[in-house]
């Protein structure tokens, strides 16, 4: 039901909030999350919607601060207050609004009615088309029109983006694959680094590998860029969550694949790496690659949690 089919009822019903705050956790579900984790919770308490990262969820993988759980949390935010405008509501987030609980992270609370523009509503509808898909890229480069389009959706949630150069990739790769962290995702993340950069380009700058190198398709036809900002805070990784939503949506929309790395943040040895690489940057957030597939992916979205899993009423 949207706002307008339901303007017989009095506007403060907790039915229609709540229906409406179903809608917006559902669609929160879709929303990318390290190792497809999904870890938030939603509460309904008060007439708002409260979001708790549940790093329970992340304790299989590394995630020491929480960064990336708080990324993942971010997105999901993202999802839900875009959900809620497209339906026509005006909502009104508060970000940490507990300083006593680290684990609430955000606070939706419906203020009324709003105009839906067609710009929301066609970034609503993506959040279907969005998928996570690491295949290689093999379509052609993304066009600069719409990488600026894609930046600009990123940065209008208070993060940067730096667009890495090939040679910054070929660095990067050097630098990871030198490095003496044997720890699997480390291992991973130099033979996804190898990949972007071509096997024969790594081989001509290094005489010993420390992983094997797959040869054959790569994604050099790619853009390799990093969320990055002035800041380190769990606010700050909750905006970069945000960005991820919003850029993502915003590529999708394009026909442009966006997939996030976490490896080059899991832990600071990664995140110095990265920075020594890429001297530009502020505070890593997340790595991610921008490309085109030639095809279109023929394998099922990942498992999500229903709403139902995800989200408490009041009793």
């Amino acid at each position: 039901m949207t706002p307008a089919a339901l303007s017989g009822v009095r506007p403060g019903s907790h039915r229609i909030m709540n229906e409406a705050f179903y809608r917006a956790v559902t669609a929160a579900g879709r929303a990318p999350s390290a190792h497809n984790t999904q870890p938030w919770r939603w509460r309904v308490s008060n007439g708002a919607l409260d979001l708790f990262v549940d790093h329970d969820r992340m304790r299989e993988f590394p995630d020491p601060d929480g960064r990336l759980a708080t990324i993942s949390c971010g997105a999901a935010l993202h999802h839900a207050r875009l959900t809620l405008a497209a339906r026509g509501w005006r909502a009104t987030v508060t970000r940490r609004p507990d300083a006593a609980d680290p684990t609430h992270l955000a606070r939706l609370h419906i203020d009324g009615s709003a105009p839906v523009s067609p710009d929301t509503a066609g970034l609503a509808r993506a959040i279907r088309l969005r998928h996570t898909d690491p295949r290689a890229v093999t379509g052609g480069p993304v066009e600069p029109a719409q990488l600026r389009t894609i930046t600009a959706a990123f940065e209008a949630q208070r993060v940067r983006v730096a667009v890495l150069r090939p040679d910054q990739i070929l660095q990067l790769a050097v630098a990871t694959a030198h490095a003496r962290n044997t720890e699997p995702a480390d291992a991973q993340w130099h033979a996804e680094l190898a990949l972007w950069a071509g096997s024969d380009r790594i081989a001509g700058a290094l005489n010993d590998l420390r992983s094997p190198i797959a040869h054959g398709e790569h994604d050099r036809a790619a853009t390799f860029a990093v969320l990055h900002g002035c800041r380190d805070q769990d606010v700050d990784w909750l905006h970069a969550g945000e960005a991820l939503s919003a850029g993502s949506l915003v590529a999708a929309g394009l026909g442009v694949s966006v997939l996030p790395f976490s490896a080059p943040i899991e832990h600071a040895g990664a995140r110095e790496t990265l920075r020594r690489a890429v001297p530009d940057l502020d505070c890593p957030y997340l790595m991610m690659r921008l490309g085109h597939h030639a095809t279109k992916a023929i394998a099922p979205h990942t498992p999500r949690l229903t709403a139902a899993q995800n989200m408490e009423f009041p009793r």
